[in-house]
């Protein structure tokens, strides 16, 4: 029998999936590699060995029903490969694999076509692995997972989303505002003015000189302020999805708990609502400690805006052993909500079969259950003092 071919995925998609992608859930190798893909530090420390694959958008992609029968073992959501036919004209479309699907390693070696040795697809096919088995592609849990996996790329490929800085431009801007006056001596309509541009400075270019007067006030070298500004983002970043979680988990618990769930089976239902409320107390326990690790954040960004420069300086040094926990945590989250937005969009009814819904929730409560701050909290105190 001939090897399947991998599935098309139309350019509109792609297009789109570019202006309005998560960092959460899209990993666009294809804009990395646009924008820096004639570098030195990308050629000299790529993410795969594979040039094809430093050019793929990686997706957390939800399986539609017609593509269940793809897979021996279908679950609710995978990890799905698209390699478009123009990194750089995505409205061109390209060609996908889904990890999990049936045959996958046949499949996946044919959309890479010749690669340098045997040895370079076997690496490629583990680190494929690996970013399926975390929850989302927030860069700064994807920086520290890959480094304790003796894996260290570029710094070029762990960036915030452009959709995503847009939508927390007004946010950060909001948060650094009480830091304007002590470091660079601004106030009134100049501190709005300075705190807006600083924003845009901090969450995409942190060697900006504007941010110099910030980086003597930290005593950081060049290279210790692009590491602690890369950790600062980290934590804005995570501050913002639990604003947007506060904003949204309400809405999400009631149509969570009021979804129907269709079945004969009086225990078979029982078993289901058990599950169900276990998943749901667990979300609210990743919630509740992810705002104690954010607290940490404030306290040391309240005393720098003090003129106490020592606990932030001290805080960013320590935070990104904080990436893994809480990135997990909240991707977790995040990768809930989104994948419940899926299934039932504004004027879909709220019912599930019964088969249907144990695999759901299973799927969830496996996710919950693995994860540090669900396991029993974070795992290191952020220095604070």
């Amino acid at each position: 029998m001939a090897a399947k071919k991998t599935s098309p995925d139309r350019g509109q998609d792609l297009s789109l999936i570019r202006a309005s992608g998560s960092t959460a859930r899209v990993l666009n190798l294809a804009l990395v590699f646009e924008r820096h893909g004639e570098g030195e530090e990308f050629r000299s420390k790529p993410l795969f060995r594979n040039q094809k694959l430093n050019r793929a958008l990686i997706l957390k992609h939800a399986i539609r029903a017609h593509e269940r029968n793809l897979f021996a073992r279908p679950e609710p959501h995978t990890t799905k490969i698209v390699f478009p036919f123009s990194p750089t004209e995505l409205e061109l479309g390209g060609t996908s694999v889904m990890v999990g699907e049936a045959r996958f390693a046949e499949l996946f070696r044919r959309a890479l076509g010749a690669t340098a040795s045997e040895e370079d697809f076997e690496a490629d096919l583990e680190l494929v692995q690996q970013l399926h088995e975390i929850p989302s592609f927030d860069p700064f849990l994807l920086r520290e997972h890959l480094k304790r996996g003796g894996h260290e790329a570029a710094r070029c490929f762990f960036e915030i989303s452009d959709a995503d800085i847009a939508r927390m431009h007004a946010f950060v801007q909001r948060e650094i505002e009480p830091l304007v006056g002590q470091a660079f001596g601004a106030a009134g309509r100049r501190a709005e003015k300075l705190a807006q541009r600083l924003a845009e400075k901090l969450m995409t270019d942190e060697n900006a000189q504007l941010l110099a007067p910030l980086r003597e006030t930290l005593r950081l070298s060049p290279g210790e302020f692009a590491e602690g500004a890369f950790a600062w983002k980290g934590f804005l970043y995570y501050k913002w999805m639990l604003s947007e979680f506060d904003a949204r988990h309400a809405d999400f618990s009631a149509k969570f708990t009021g979804c129907a769930i269709v079945s004969d089976d009086p225990r078979a239902r029982r078993d289901i609502e058990r599950l169900r409320q276990t998943v749901l107390t667990r979300m609210h326990l990743v919630l509740g400690r992810g705002g104690e690790a954010i607290l940490a954040y404030d306290h040391a960004f309240s005393a720098l805006a003090r003129g106490d420069a020592v606990p932030f300086r001290s805080f960013l040094i320590a935070a990104p052993t904080q990436f893994i926990p809480l990135g997990e945590a909240l991707g977790a989250v995040k990768h809930i909500h989104t994948f419940w937005g899926f299934r039932f969009p504004a004027s879909a009814a709220l019912r599930l079969e019964a088969e249907e819904a144990g695999e759901i929730l299973q799927e969830f409560d496996r996710m919950l259950s693995g994860i540090q701050l669900v396991r029993g909290g974070l795992t290191q105190e952020l220095v604070l003092d």
